[in-house]
């Protein structure tokens, strides 16, 4: 014998609904469980992290007053040496155009009593080859002497200027 038993079940919408709704409900909060867990131990990792610069991050600070001081004093001699040579350089400027407009001079003169002396040569042997016998040496002689007297202004000028730039 068998029987067939056949049974309904009933079940209302509403108790439906909060069956459904309680369950993601226990989903919504394992799943913010978890998220907390993980966001405390992110903050743990940040804390630590922070704790071991502390010290390094103070100390760097605390010398930045000292390296703003050493900046300060290394703009104020970079300072001084730029006024120093813009009140240098043109006086050495001005001396060096003077050593070399006297030296200038002095090639010139050097030039010319080359040419003295070779033209003395050139007379004295047409004199000889004439039988005069007879250089005319004064004008030569007193072209090389004032040339002379050239040269040692220039020579002194140039001493004066080695001078001036070892005193500095």
């Amino acid at each position: 014998m068998s029987y067939f038993l056949v049974s309904e079940v009933t079940v209302s919408l509403t108790d439906l609904m909060s069956v459904l709704l309680g369950m993601a409900g226990v989903v919504v909060l394992v799943a913010l469980a978890i998220f907390l867990i993980n966001l405390n131990s992110t903050v743990k990792k940040i804390k630590s992290m922070l704790d071991e610069l502390t010290l390094p991050i103070s100390q760097s600070i605390n010398q930045i007053p000292e390296i703003i001081k050493k900046t300060d004093k290394s703009l104020t001699d970079v300072n001084t040496i730029t006024e120093s040579a813009a009140e240098t350089v043109p006086e050495v400027l001005n001396e060096v155009s003077d050593v070399t407009s006297s030296l200038g001079t002095t090639v010139q003169t050097v030039a010319n009593t080359a040419t003295n002396v070779v033209d003395g040569v050139d007379g004295a042997v047409t004199g000889i080859k004439r039988g005069a016998g007879k250089v005319a040496s004064s004008g030569i002689l007193s072209s090389v002497f004032g040339n002379l007297g050239r040269i040692t202004a220039v020579l002194a000028m140039i001493r004066r200027f080695k001078k001036k730039r070892k005193r500095r």
